[in-house]
């Protein structure tokens, strides 16, 4: 199976007032394979929309970026103009729908515009269709409407419509479901996983929330701190985590076959891009912290997975 995107040694630092910050991506390794999906999951802070930004190479003119990003057969796209890549072959749906929408013009104009600029023939029939095809059965109505009259679950849908019409080879959910509702969400991740069914893009799932990863994936690459902690096929890694930090995130999801009271919440908290990080990021929130983890420690193999622990390499 052919790789669509590869990700290698990505780090990005800022440069805010001549001082340059700690990196908030410190060596990035990703892969995502063609018609799969890789999710990223990791808290608030850990880097998983800096990631995606770097990929579709919309990182701010302070950002100072090192390592490679593959595309396709682009080559390393870190080199190349992406002009006519973003939007077209690699696209994006965010996570809050208000705000990906112009509030000034209606849904049908934005969607037009997006279709003259990607060359697409007879722009009615093929908006009207696009939008059928992500559950919006009355699709007149929806192309008049401005973005403030239409629902969030409507206008997530809309901008998944927007993000498909030229068909790309890679999408990036980043944090789809946030602004929705638990139900409607539900709705939006079965509605993407059955149009990757049946278009076969690969996909680049972000969420901090576990049970929508897992719902969405077929790996799993946990980040914490700007770096990549575990990796491994989703199955293997909800049934049996590795990394401490992985363990942590699924120790804190409620479910009916806990019993009260058995939720453990990871204490403290992600630090900051400030925070000068020596050795293992997590050591500080980590209950099997040691000597070893004042280094940063090396990425093993543990059967399909690979994880980042001094932990587990002792």
């Amino acid at each position: 199976m052919s790789t669509v995107l590869k990700i290698s040694h990505l780090e990005v630092d800022f440069e805010i007032n001549g001082v340059i910050t700690n990196t908030p991506l410190r060596g990035i390794n990703l892969e995502i394979k063609a018609g799969k999906t890789l999710g990223i999951v990791g808290e608030t802070g850990c880097g998983k929309t800096l990631t995606a930004t770097a990929i579709m190479g919309l990182l701010p003119s302070s950002a100072i970026q090192r390592g490679e990003i593959e595309f396709g057969n682009h080559g390393d796209i870190t080199k190349a103009d992406m002009a006519d890549i973003r939007g077209s072959e690699i696209t994006m749906i965010f996570q809050n729908p208000q705000s990906a929408f112009n509030p000034i013009f209606s849904i049908g104009a934005q969607l037009t515009m997006v279709a003259q600029r990607r060359g697409i023939s007879d722009i009615p029939a093929t908006l009207t269709a696009r939008l059928e095809s992500v559950g919006l059965r009355d699709p007149k109505r929806v192309l008049e409407s401005y973005p403030h009259e239409l629902s969030g679950g409507m206008l997530q849908r809309a901008m998944i419509a927007m993000a498909l019409l030229s068909s790309p080879t890679l999408l990036i959910a980043d944090e789809p479901t946030t602004a929705l509702d638990a139900t409607i969400g539900d709705h939006v991740l079965t509605l993407i996983a059955a149009l990757q069914k049946r278009e076969g893009f690969a996909m680049l799932f972000i969420s901090h929330d576990v049970t929508a990863v897992a719902k969405t994936s077929d790996e799993i690459a946990v980040i914490y701190a700007g770096r990549v902690v575990e990796t491994g096929p989703t199955s293997e890694v909800m049934k049996s985590p590795q990394h401490p930090y992985t363990q942590g995130l699924l120790g804190a999801i409620p479910s009916a076959e806990k019993a009260r009271g058995t939720l453990v919440a990871i204490p403290g908290n992600v630090p900051s891009v400030l925070t000068n990080i020596k050795g293992c990021a997590f050591a500080d929130r980590c209950s099997l912290q040691m000597d070893k983890c004042a280094q940063e420690p090396p990425t093993v193999q543990i059967g399909k997975q690979s994880v980042a622990c001094w932990a587990v390499n002792s």
